[in-house]
């Protein structure tokens, strides 16, 4: 049979096709190609693919497939490929997450432990106060930690308020934490939301983390135990029936915790385990040398009896170096930062802005922030620069509303921790609502604010809702602002939108200028001659029987905030017309006090015991080293 050239091209066909076929077979095998056509099956408008990576995930298939084709007697978990997920990240201070149903008492347990019964985290007969995650700083046993206390878990978004974004926070507060407790009520037993709860905890967490079970309310010695045991049946190891009113049984909670964290090593190496080596060193000091250490081995105890063992100053060494474990480290200053205002003016918002995360609940609805909540962040020192970094830590609040409004319970506690976060703070950022203007409750804060003696930083937010703006806008609303205001008319003014991140950022350079003209010292000459200045353009008031008020020097005493004490005759003569006056004068003649009040004091003296203290000429024989009267540097 001969071969024509016809029969070549027929074979050469038939091999194409077989080739062709068996591509495409590979191809469409491929999860790549699958995925495609799912998506171009389900959204055939919408398809966006590029084909460069497509191409790269249709090799890197067929590359898998050949290996595993040539691979298929090696074990299939070789074969798998595993997720990349984020690390883990071990923090020096470990957090311990508060997690139970609503008012089954968490917060009442996170005052217990954190020793914060007065001023800590509010606690009401009522479901539903604590909707944020708050923090907490711990001691237990000289181990330094943080509680994460959160709000009511609730499962099923209809039956509480806020439900869906509490279960968020709550999320949060666990993947944060190297432990956590779940809180329940020995009082009303077992409920179904308790057992949803815990069998969340065990099927996700528990492989990870330790997860212990806390039932409140057992004070009772005789029906305490039997109230915990009906818990059992949660699968979460033995429940430890303690008192958050009283403090029963806390502290076998929190032993048993850190032996937990210690086994899982959940947190970083070490903790949970001083107060063990220094009781295992304690023994050794009071052991015989000639009898056995329990668990010691027969060679270890011969070398110890003829003094080839851990000598006595090896032993002091250990003991030594136990209770340095339990000495404090300093820690790095924080610069605290409140935010204030009114109610729905913006300031969760504003915090969510600033980190770029939802860290509080935000919603239309007033009055959505109950307590308190601490946010801590930390900025790196610029590149090149041998300063240490700057920590931040801001205080969102719950919204400010006229005293006759508020009846005395949880909103009467809710304006109690926000002026005490005034107080606590260095620098405050009074929220504003660039929409609606200036109130009277605005213009009550900043007094207090200026009375508290705190640096402020006006923030007028939703500037990004107001109308009709044009190039005279911002000028105009400055002079508002600052006419409407003249608690603080020191104070710089910022216009920022929480919504769209407007002028956020600037917030830092604000908040480090404040905290510059807070802290700031003036040497006394330069005071002085301020002073004097002053009094030449202005004299000091005089009353209608002729007496003059006369002032004599001043200097500035301490900082935060800047005080200044001056030296006059007659301190009731001094009105606040001119104590304004001087204040003015001295914001125009000395550069970095805008952001800051300055407290004046004024003390009465007589002109004869300040002659005492300053001689005019000196003493005979010293050259005149005297100073001159009143103003010591204006020669």
């Amino acid at each position: 049979m001969t071969i024509k050239p016809v029969h070549i091209v027929v074979f050469m066909q038939m091999v194409l096709q077989c080739t062709l076929a068996f591509t495409f077979h590979s191809v469409f095998q491929s999860p790549s190609v699958n995925r495609i056509i799912e998506s171009s099956v389900r959204n055939p408008f919408q398809l966006r693919v590029s084909l460069e990576d497509d191409m790269m995930n249709m090799d890197l298939d067929l590359e898998i497939n050949t290996n595993q084709k040539q691979n298929e007697k090696s074990d299939d978990s070789s074969r798998k490929l595993k997720p990349v997920r984020r690390l883990r990240r071990n923090k020096k201070v470990p957090l311990i997450a508060i997690v139970g149903r609503p008012n089954v008492g968490k917060s009442a347990l996170v005052n217990r432990i954190a020793g914060t019964q007065s001023g800590g985290a509010i606690v009401a007969d009522e479901s539903g106060i604590t909707r944020d995650r708050t923090y907490r700083a711990a001691e237990f046993l000289g181990e330094k930690f943080q509680l994460v206390d959160t709000g009511g878990l609730v499962f099923d978004d209809n039956d509480a308020l806020f439900a869906k974004e509490i279960r968020e926070q709550a999320m949060i507060a666990i993947d944060e934490a190297v432990g956590v407790i779940l809180v329940v009520d020995g009082q009303t037993g077992l409920t179904n939301m308790d057992q949803e709860l815990a069998d969340f905890l065990r099927k996700q967490i528990t492989r990870e983390i330790p997860v212990h079970v806390a039932v409140n309310k057992c004070e009772s010695e005789k029906t305490g135990a039997i109230a915990a045991s009906e818990f059992w049946s949660l699968g979460l190891g033995e429940p430890f029936q303690v008192s958050a009113l009283h403090g029963v049984g806390t502290a076998e909670l929190l032993e048993q915790m850190f032996e937990s964290i210690d086994k899982k090593g959940s947190a970083i190496k070490g903790f949970g385990t001083k107060a063990k080596k220094l009781a295992e060193v304690k023994k050794k000091m009071k052991i015989n040398p000639k009898k056995k250490i329990p668990g010691e081995s027969d060679e270890d105890a011969m070398l110890r009896k003829y003094g080839l063992g851990p000598t006595e100053e090896s032993v002091i060494a250990e003991y030594e170096e136990a209770m340095a474990a339990f000495d404090d480290e300093e820690e790095a200053e924080e610069i605290g930062i409140a935010i204030i205002g009114r109610p729905n003016v913006g300031k969760s918002s504003l915090l969510n802005a600033i980190f770029g995360d939802t860290r509080a609940i935000v919603s239309d609805m007033a009055g959505t922030t109950r307590d308190s909540i601490d946010a801590v962040m930390e900025r790196p020192a610029p590149e090149g620069s041998d300063e240490p970094s700057t920590i931040y830590r801001f205080i969102d609040t719950a919204g400010i509303r006229r005293k006759g409004k508020i009846d005395f319970g949880p909103e009467f506690f809710m304006v109690n921790r926000a002026l005490r976060a005034i107080r606590r703070a260095d620098v405050v950022l009074l929220i504003l609502d660039a929409t609606a203007g200036v109130t009277e409750q605005d213009r009550i804060l900043a007094q207090k604010v200026a009375d508290d003696g705190r640096a402020c930083v006006l923030v007028c937010n939703k500037w990004d809702a107001v109308v009709d703006k044009d190039s005279n806008t911002f000028d105009k609303s400055v002079k508002y602002f600052r006419e409407e205001l003249p608690q603080v008319r020191w104070a710089p003014i910022l216009f920022t939108s929480a919504a769209t991140g407007q002028r956020v950022g600037k917030i830092y350079g604000a908040v480090d200028d404040a905290i510059k003209a807070h802290r700031k010292r003036v040497s006394t000459a330069v005071l002085n001659e301020v002073l004097r200045d002053a009094t030449l353009w202005q004299p000091p008031p005089s009353k209608r029987s002729g007496a003059q008020a006369k002032i004599y020097y001043c200097n500035q005493v301490s900082t935060r905030p800047p005080t200044i004490v001056v030296f006059c005759n007659d301190p009731s003569m001094i009105n606040d017309g001119y104590r304004r006056y001087l204040d003015r004068k001295f914001r125009e003649s000395l550069e970095g006090f805008e952001s800051t009040p300055i407290r004046w004091i004024f003390r009465g003296r007589r002109a004869r015991d300040v002659m005492r203290q300053r001689s005019m000429n000196g003493n005979p024989g010293d050259g005149g080293a005297g100073t001159s009267f009143p103003f010591p540097y204006a020669d």
